[in-house]
This record gives C-alpha cells, structure tokens and sequence, in this order.
C-alpha cells in the first residue's frame, strides 16, 4: 500500500479547512486510513478533514497542518474523537500514523479474502477504532484484488501487442485502460 508524503507547503490559514485542496493533493486524492480514491467514494464530497490527533483532546493542533489527514468520511467517523491513554501507548496501542508509517505493511496483512489481520498492537488498535475490516472494504479491497489480476493479463496483452507495428491505436488503449485502473484502485 502506501506511506503518504506531504509535499505541499500551504500558507497559514485562520481555518483549518482552507487546507483541503493542499490535503487532496498531499494524501493523492485518497483516505490515509482505507485507502480509497476519491473515483471510488463518488468523489471529493465523500471526503473530510481529519484531526489525527482529535481536536477535541489536542486543540493546540486544530489547524496545525502536519495534524491534518484527508480522510472518507467513514473513516474519520468511526476514529472520531479517540485516543489511547498513556498506558496504552506505552504497550504500543495507538492509530498508525500514515504519513510516518505504511500501515498496510508494517502493522496490518491483508488476507486473500479482504480482512486485514493485525500484526502488531498499533494495527490492533487502529484496525478496531478505525473498523477496517467492515464489509464495504472487505468488497474493496477483494475487488481491487481481482483488477490487479485483470491488470496483469492486460499487461502480458501488451507486451505481444507492442511487437505489432500495426498494433498502435490498441496498446495505446490498453495502457490508458491500465493507467486509469491502477490510479482509480490505487494500485
């Protein structure tokens, strides 16, 4: 999966939601969280501003830009305003930080039939919070399995395509199919 890189220097803003174009841009059009695209949510409606940190708990990181995750909504909702205690922390009970970390690697598995399966405390706790194992991203995540199959017929499709000169309009097609695919499932 991915660690999200935060490219963007935005300005200072009063309000923290002036941040979302910078947001959109910095998460890739996707959830820190699940990983969806916005092309798979319907679009940026779908998508919220998270406070990583609650700002209900943290309000010195209200609009504190690096606090500041795009997020679906069904994410963000179910993470809503918690946070581990100390205690927890100490033992590593925390939400995986995905801009720090790639959490579908370091603290999640994903198994063949779309469950994640925690591999450490921090992938318990944010698996559990965040609910990533909830019968919309099962089917995601199954779907987006069964199109990188797809996308890798496709490409041995391509390979014998591009040795026919008279090929040319088709693997054109073919790689603006497989781009469009891996950029909408994020693959």
């Amino acid at each position: 999966m991915s660690r999200f890189e935060r490219r963007e220097t935005p300005p200072q803003f009063e309000d923290y939601r002036q941040y979302r174009p910078f947001l959109r841009r910095d998460f890739s059009y996707r959830c820190a969280y699940c990983e969806r695209a916005e092309a798979i949510l319907g679009g940026d409606e779908s998508f919220e501003i998270d406070h990583h940190r609650p700002a209900a708990k943290f309000p010195e990181f209200v609009g504190h830009y690096p606090n500041l995750y795009y997020s679906c909504g069904r994410c963000n909702r179910h993470k809503s305003n918690t946070w581990p205690s100390g205690g927890l922390i100490a033992v590593g009970f925390r939400f995986a930080d995905p801009c720090q970390e790639d959490m579908y690697s370091e603290h999640l598995q994903e198994m063949p039939d779309g469950q994640v399966r925690p591999l450490t405390n921090c992938g318990s706790y944010s698996c559990e919070h965040i609910r990533l194992n909830r019968p919309a991203l099962l089917r995601w995540r199954q779907e987006k399995r069964r199109m990188a199959e797809q996308l890798r017929a496709l490409d041995h499709i391509l390979a014998a395509a591009e040795r026919d000169p008279g090929a040319r309009d088709l693997v054109a097609a073919i790689k603006s199919l497989i781009a469009q695919e891996r950029e909408r499932l994020s693959l």
